[in-house]
This record gives C-alpha cells, structure tokens and sequence, in this order.
C-alpha cells in the first residue's frame, strides 16, 4: 500500500513527537522538523513503512543514539507485564489470546491515535473483529507444522509471547518462529527485546533483517525469506506489516491489527478503532 497525502501528514507528526520525546530545545526541534519535511515531500510511490525506513535515521541522527524511542520501549513493556497477570487469567484457548494480541496491538507510536492499554483489555473479549477470519485460520492450525507471528510493537510483543504459549500447548508439534525487526525503528521490536522478554523461550526469534516497520520483502534478508518461504501459516502483526504484505496474495498470511488511522480505514472498509482479523487478499 502506497502512501497517502494523510501519511504525509501522518509522518509530519511523528517526526514533532520525536523531537517533543528527545526534549529538543525550540532550534534543534525546527532543523529537525525542516529535515523531515524536505525528506517527506520527496516521497514518491512507496509505502509508509520504506517512508519511514527513510525518514527515522534522520531524525535520530539529532540524537546520541538510533533508537529514538528506547525509553517509552521499556516503559511500555513493563506497563503491559502489570497486566499480564489479569490477561492470562482470561485467556482460556488460543481465539481469547488471539483477542490478548491484538488488543497489545495499540501501543504504537506511529499513529495520528491513540488508544489506552487498560481500556482495550477490559472490553476485547468481548468485542468481536469487525473483518473475522478466525474460524478459517483455526482450521489452517489444526494442519500445519509451521507458524511464524511477524512482530510489529514493543510492549505489544507481551501478548505475542502469550499466544505462542497458548498455541505451543494446544498443538506442542508445531514449530513456532516469532520474525523481529533488524533495527530499531519507531517502537517495533527487535531481536534485544524479545530475547529479554524469553520470546525464545517458546518460539525460535528471527531477525527478519529489516529496517522498516513493516516486513518489506526487498529489505528482508536472503537467510530470513528462505526460512519464511517455508512457513505453512503466518500472522502479520500490525497495520505497518498490513501497509507491506497487503498486495503479496499470499494466503498463508492473516493479518492482526486494530484499525488506527483513516487511510486503514478506508483500505480495509472498516472503521477507525476496529478489529482486524483477515486472510491475506488474493485478488
């Protein structure tokens, strides 16, 4: 999916919540804001995750480090392990923590809104996916032998961990692959996250070797896309990992997400705030 004018706008506003996290003084935040904007207004025909792919190292070379978002990573991991504990308490088979990680799915701080953690998880068992392919891919799992989860946030991957447990005792003979992200970008997992939060402990950690946040095939490593080539089923955590693999017509794919921008919106055909559980198009 390529970009939209409101994706410009979009990334307009997520390089000013950088600078506003980073705690620029006024001049620093204004050559950084008039980087990002000459950067955004030369983006053709890509999609918003090769955007940011773009965009991200540029604003973080106005700090000490490349991840301009290290902190409120920790943070929102250990917000989401306060209530894990309540969230597993809920999670009686592997559709109720299909339900967990999607509702982990709102820490993002990519989007033009924001939802709160606390509040989703008091009222998604209960709320039923607007686009709901679930039946379809409980079916695929009872066949396979492979199942990889393509990670998208940090704090999200909390609950990502707890449905590779629930489908790893549901169906121990399946081999079980979780694919990060090959740097930081935005608030998406990596490697260093999931390996400290024991993802590796259930699920063999994969790093898919990209910069972007999204799982973009020509910025995916050779090894990565030969092991996922062999994967018999797949989710896509995210609207980032949606905007790449939307036009892939891969039906191994289902795609995971909460809807949290109109231009998602209106691809999907749904509205904002919405559930997402869909097989991949494949037309």
């Amino acid at each position: 999916m390529n970009l939209k004018s409101d994706c410009l706008s979009c990334l307009l506003n997520q390089s000013l919540r950088v600078a506003k996290n980073l705690n620029f003084d006024e001049k620093t935040a204004k050559n950084m804001m008039q980087v990002a904007s000459e950067s955004i207004a030369n983006y053709g025909e890509v999609s918003p995750p090769v955007a940011a792919a773009d965009l991200y190292p540029k604003l973080a070379s106005f700090s000490d480090g490349n991840d301009v978002y290290k902190t409120l990573k920790e943070l929102s991991t250990v917000e989401a392990l306060k209530l894990l504990p309540s969230v597993e308490s809920k999670v009686h088979s592997v559709l109720d923590a299909i339900k967990a990680a999607v509702a982990g799915n709102v820490i993002d701080f990519a989007t033009p809104n924001h939802f709160d953690l606390n509040t989703e998880f008091e009222k998604v068992f209960e709320t039923s996916f607007a686009i709901d392919h679930s039946e379809e891919f409980l079916k695929k799992l009872e066949e396979v032998k492979s199942f990889m989860i393509i990670g998208d946030n940090v704090g999200e991957h909390v609950f990502d961990k707890l449905l590779l447990e629930a489908i790893t005792e549901r169906y121990p003979n399946i081999s079980l692959y979780y694919a990060v992200r090959g740097r930081p970008i935005i608030n998406d997992v990596t490697l260093l996250e999931a390996n400290e939060l024991g993802i590796d402990e259930v699920a063999t950690v994969v790093d898919s070797g990209v910069p972007t946040p999204g799982l973009d095939y020509d910025y995916a490593s050779e090894d990565f896309m030969k092991l996922y080539r062999s994967m018999d089923l797949v989710i896509a955590k995210g609207m980032g990992n949606y905007e790449c693999l939307e036009a892939v017509k891969d039906k191994r794919i289902f795609h995971l997400f909460k809807v949290k921008c109109d231009v998602v919106a209106h691809d999907v055909g749904e509205a904002l705030g919405s559930l997402i559980f869909m097989q991949n198009k494949l037309a």
